[in-house]
């Protein structure tokens, strides 16, 4: 305890470089220890760890040498970070919790005397030299979803001896068991899609082999010795390992198996091959696979009939990035039809490079670069089929493109930053619009989607739009989502359009698109989807489940969205400082209003939140001083902190019988309003400054069933508090209702109260409410 509370937390280098601890004994409250906490305590030998911490520090325990035996971990941790125990020499063994995904870099480095590693079985990720240095251990066990093992993780750990790798890991970085001395036998998973070449140098596996081509698994390694003019694969070879021949001097053709599958970064960069055929098994040819191969010629990317002379038969689907960058002897090449991505330059430079249409590189059927002079009015060759990644990357002469029907694939960025961009015709066929594709093409005012589009990626319109235009025609200022899309990602429209005001105290201009339609197909609107949009006033949103966190941020234009149906959630900040939105109508399926979601939504007079809501974040409508109209259902169960802070035209709100807590100064500030509490309502968990300005509030209501309105109150004694502290009590009120009185008879034509005088009701009476319908 401190100060007599529980300590719960222990902070940054709280005990960092203490010479004298020689044990710590942590009670059940503690639930955090911060980075560095125990680093360098040299003479810590022992310590436990509560089952209540959740979170452990960067280098929490490294360089604790003297910390020794048995290490049993938290299991309410669900990851061990970076350094969290180097060093700490005299561990002999470690029991990571099983729900632990992550292992941080070095995170176990040096620690000497383990014996063995028993890895958890949620375990995902083994970031670099996590194990690394650790000499004495035998045996490691890997969980089944792990899925990466980082650079040197294992490096120097000279006693382990064998190794099973499970199906579910894809990818074993350079050095991962380096210099793994004793290692000889080593089993691969089938899931293997990338291995570093300097994965098991210096193993027993490596070093004992008694032919120069090294293979671990039904994986090429490496040559031992650069001696080879051309090498045949073994018949069953799956891949070709990260830079298995890099620099090669001798290397001149190879025919890779038809089993191969994988064609690791810079397998051959550098190299002096002359002529390659992949095979009909290769999917993927990694990043820089054939950098600066100065000599490479001819590249069949598939099966190849030498009695026909051409490619038969390919399962490439993608081409890496730089793949055949400066291969400048390479004036042709077949890219496969079940080719989905090629990699940004990844064949600048290539003999290829001198095919050019107007300024546009092709590579066969893809567009994959452009060189020199581009046309302002540029149209893509017909018969095209995809635009590589970054093909037009600041491509500053660009002012409009016509992308044929031939077009399947467009690459991501491959538009980036074209700031002259104006025009764009994208063809009815495309599915999806990667990340990044028009990032930053300010002059691109408006564009047609396809109707078939399932996908917009992150940043795929980032800040379009940004520069003036005369948007003229209203369908021209309208962007229709079609009803196919079902994602839309983070940042996607961030920053579009134009708005500026023209002199001091002046009207606000706007120009670009200001009506977005969002169809009924979308389940993901991502984080900032539409942060700061600065031309758009109107929001239709069809289905969307949940509206990501800061969507609408300072969308200072936005006056109106209709949400039409399956909403159930509204992120933090989502509409955070729309000065300009005046009406927002919500769901019935909506379930939760995030933090500062409406905040400072200075317009904003009425919000239907529907028949669902259950929570209201903190700050939820700060600073709303026009909010007039507000409905809080029956289903609400909390409202946060400070939610309706600074809403001084509300003059009255019901509180369900459901509402389990209210935030500290929930309501404060709000002038003239009167709070009407259902008589079922417990109070007890309600923060004691939920009502921090002393509103009125009137206790012992009963609500209408859909609780839309107050049916009654009960004048027990104490039913209305803070009613003499200057402030008028206000009417309740119902949409499309006027209050009229309170009357003891429901069957009496006149009023007995009005809220002027509702305090001088006699202890014990029943009155009821009177509503007039509006005209």
């Amino acid at each position: 305890t401190y100060r007599q509370k529980a300590v719960t937390s222990i902070g940054e280098r709280a005990f960092f470089g203490d010479s004298d601890i020689t044990e710590v004994k942590l009670p059940e409250t503690i639930t955090n220890i911060g980075n560095f906490a125990f680093s360098n305590c040299s003479y810590l030998k022992k310590i436990n760890f509560p089952n209540s911490i959740t979170q452990l520090g960067e280098s929490a325990f490294s360089g604790c040498r003297a910390l020794e035996g048995e290490l049993r971990l938290s299991s309410g941790l669900r990851s061990v970070p970076k350094g969290a125990f180097a060093y700490c020499a005299k561990l002999t063994e470690v029991a990571i919790p099983e729900n632990v995904t992550y292992i941080g870099e070095s995170a176990f480095t040096d620690c000497s005397d383990l014996k063995s590693v028993r890895l958890p079985l949620e375990l995902k990720e083994l970031r670099a030299f996590a194990f690394a240095a650790c000499s004495d251990v035998e045996s490691v066990s890997f969980g089944n979803k792990l899925e990466a093992i980082g650079e040197f993780a294992f490096s120097k750990a000279v006693s382990i001896t064998s190794l099973d790798i499970p199906d579910s890991v894809k990818t074993i970085g350079s050095g991962a068991f380096y210099y793994c001395s004793s290692l000889s036998d080593i089993t691969l998973g089938d899931g293997i899609e990338e291995i570093d070449h300097s994965a098991f140098l210096d193993t027993a596996l490596f070093n004992n082999s008694l032919t120069n081509e090294i293979y671990v698994g039904n994986w090429f390694i490496c040559l031992k010795e650069d001696n080879a003019v051309r090498v045949d694969l073994r018949p069953g070879t799956v891949g070709i390992a990260n830079n298995a021949f890099y620099g090669s001097r001798m290397l001149q053709s190879m025919e890779l198996p038809d089993s191969v599958e994988y064609v690791g970064k810079l397998a051959f960069a550098g190299s002096s091959i002359v002529s390659i055929v992949t095979g009909s098994g290769v999917k993927h040819v990694g990043e820089q696979a054939f950098l600066n191969c100065s000599m490479l010629s001819n590249v069949i990317l598939g099966s190849y009939d030498y009695t026909e002379g051409k490619m038969t038969d390919s399962s490439l689907k993608t081409i890496g990035t730089y793949a055949f960058l400066n291969c400048s002897l390479l004036e042709s090449i077949d890219v496969p039809d079940t080719v989905v991505d090629v990699g940004a330059y990844a064949f600048r430079n290539s003999g290829i490079f001198k095919n050019t249409l107007a300024g546009v590189v092709y590579a066969d059927d893809w567009v994959v670069d452009f060189k020199g002079y581009v046309e302002e009015d540029t149209v893509i060759a017909e018969n095209t089929r995809g635009i590589a990644r970054y093909s037009f990357y600041t491509c500053q002469a660009l002012k409009s493109v016509r992308i044929p029907a031939s077009v399947k694939i467009i690459g991501k960025g491959a538009f980036y930053n074209c700031t002259a961009l104006e025009r764009v015709t994208l063809p009815d066929g495309l599915s999806v619009i990667e990340d990044y594709t028009f990032y930053g093409c300010s002059s691109l005012a408006s564009i047609k989607l396809p109707p078939v589009l399932k996908k917009i990626g992150r940043s795929a319109f980032y800040a379009t739009g940004t520069v003036k235009s005369s948007l003229t025609d209203p369908e021209s200022r309208k962007l229709v989502i079609p009803s196919t899309v079902t994602y839309i990602g983070d940042y996607a429209f961030y920053g579009c359009g134009y708005r500026q005001a023209n002199g001091v105290n002046a009207e606000i201009e706007t120009s670009g698109i200001d009506t977005v339609i969002i169809g009924d197909g979308v389940e993901y609107l991502g984080r900032c989807a539409f942060y700061g949009f600065n031309s758009l006033k109107s929001v239709t949103l069809g289905a969307a489940i949940s509206i990501g966190d800061k969507a609408f941020y300072e969308c200072l234009s936005l006056e109106k969205i209709t949400v039409l149906s399956s909403l159930e959630s509204i992120g933090d900040y989502a509409f955070y400082n729309c000065q300009s939105l005046c009406d927002v109508s919500l769901s019935n399926s909506l379930l939760s209003i995030g933090n500062y979601a409406f905040y400072n939504c200075k317009s904003l007079i009425k919000v239907n939140t529907g028949s669902a809501l259950a929570h209201i974040g903190s700050f939820a409508f700060y600073g709303d001083d026009a909010l007039e109209d507000v409905h809080l259902p029956l289903t609400l169960t909390y409202i946060g902190d400070q939610a309706f802070r600074g809403c001084d035209s509300i003059s009255s709100l019901t509180l369900g019988a459901a509402l389990e807590y209210v935030g500290a100064h929930a309501f404060y500030s709000c002038d003239g309003l009167t709070l009407y509490v259902d008589k079922q309502c417990n109070s007890g968990k309600w923060s004691e400054s939920y009502n921090s300005t002393f509103v009125p509030v009137v206790l012992g209501c009963e609500l209408s069933i859909d609780g839309a309105y107050v049916a009654s109150v009960s004048c027990e004694k104490g039913f209305i508090s803070n009613a003499f502290v200057g402030k008028n009590l206000s009417a309740p009120t119902c949409h499309g209702y006027t209050f009229v009185g309170w009357k003891k008879d429901l069957s009496s034509s006149d009023c007995d109260f009005t809220m002027a005088n509702l305090t001088d009701a006699e202890q014990g009476t029943k009155l009821y409410a009177v509503w007039q319908i509006n005209e």
